[in-house]
C-alpha cells in the first residue's frame, strides 16, 4: 500500500505523544536540515526557471496563462472603438477622432514586453527570502499543499518585489518600443481616446455624426455616452500582473518537483522529495 511522507510524519507525532520522544530525535530522524536545504533548492530552481522563462521575448505575451490583458478601464474604451468599426457611421467618427486602429494590440504587446524586460530582476529578491527559511518553515512547507513553497515565497517576498519591481516596470514601460510607441506614450493615447470622444461630442460635426450613429447602431451610441475616463496607474497594474505570472510559474515548477522524479535535478532533491513517492 502506498505510504506518503505525510503519513509517516503523523505516526511520528503520535509516537512523541506516547513515548516522550524529544524534538531533536524527530529532527534527526527526518533530517530536517536536509529537508530545508532541499526546499531551498526547489524554490531557487523554481524562481530562476520562472524568471528566465518569462524574461524571454514572448514569455508573457504568448503564454495564455500569464499573458497580461489590458486594464478593465482600457477594455471599455476599446469595446467602443471596436464597435464603431462595424458600420459606416461609426467609422466616420473614428476617422474624425484619428484613433490608431492597431492601438489595442500595440498596447497589449507593450505591457507584456515591459513585464518580460523586468522578470529576470526578480531572482535576487527571491533568493533573499529563500535564504531566510527556517526549520519550522521547511516542515510546514513539505507537509503542506502542492504549492506550499510558492505560497511561502509569495508571503515573504511580495512586498519587496512590488517595491523593487515597480521602478523597474516603470523604466521598462518607457524603454520598450513596438508599433511606433513606447508603453507610456501608447497609454497616453489610450487614455486620450475618452477626451477625444468627449470633445468631439461637443462639436456640431460630432453632434451630427452621433445622431447618425444613434439611428444606425443605438447600442454603440449608448456605449459612447457611458464611456468613462481611463485612470488606471499603468506601472502599478503591470507590476501586479507581472508578479502574478511569476508566482504562477514558480508553482508549476514546485508541483513538477513534488510529483515528477525526473525534475529533481540534485541528489538532495531526490533524497528528500523521493520520500514523498514511497
Amino acid at each position: 500500500m502506498r505510504k506518503t511522507f505525510k503519513y509517516i510524519f503523523a505516526l511520528l507525532i503520535s509516537a512523541v505523544t506516547f513515548t516522550s520522544c524529544d524534538e531533536d530525535s524527530i529532527n534527526q530522524l527526518f533530517g530536517e536540515g536536509d529537508t530545508v536545504e532541499a526546499l531551498k533548492q526547489a524554490l531557487s530552481i523554481g524562481a530562476e526557471a520562472a524568471s528566465n522563462e518569462l524574461g524571454k521575448e514572448d514569455g508573457y505575451l504568448q503564454d495564455s496563462i500569464v499573458r497580461i490583458a489590458m486594464p478593465s478601464e482600457a477594455n471599455a474604451v476599446f469595446d467602443v472603438v471596436n464597435a464603431l468599426q462595424k458600420n459606416e457611421a461609426g467609422r466616420t467618427i473614428l476617422k474624425a477622432l484619428d484613433i490608431d486602429k492597431n492601438l489595442e494590440s500595440t498596447m497589449t504587446t507593450l505591457i507584456n514586453r515591459a513585464a518580460e524586460d523586468a522578470a529576470p530582476k526578480a531572482v535576487n529578491i527571491f533568493s533573499s527570502a529563500i535564504k531566510n527559511m527556517t526549520m519550522t518553515d521547511g516542515k510546514n512547507i513539505l507537509f503542506g499543499a502542492n504549492n506550499a513553497a510558492t505560497t511561502y515565497l509569495h508571503d515573504n517576498t511580495y512586498t519587496g518585489l512590488v517595491k523593487a519591481f515597480n521602478p523597474t516596470i516603470t523604466e521598462s514601460l518607457g524603454n520598450v518600443k513596438f508599433g511606433g510607441y513606447d508603453a507610456n506614450s501608447a497609454w497616453e493615447a489610450v487614455s486620450g481616446i475618452y477626451n477625444k470622444i468627449t470633445d468631439y461630442k461637443a462639436t456640431s460635426a460630432g453632434n451630427i455624426a452621433l445622431g447618425l450613429l444613434k439611428v444606425a447602431d443605438s447600442g454603440t451610441y449608448n456605449k459612447i455616452n457611458s464611456i468613462q475616463a481611463v485612470n488606471a496607474n499603468l506601472a502599478d497594474y503591470v507590476t501586479g500582473k507581472a508578479l502574478d505570472g511569476l508566482f504562477t510559474k514558480v508553482a508549476v515548477k514546485e508541483l513538477d518537483i513534488r510529483t515528477n522524479a525526473a525534475a529533481r535535478t540534485t541528489d538532495l532533491l531526490q533524497k528528500v522529495f523521493g520520500q514523498l513517492d514511497e
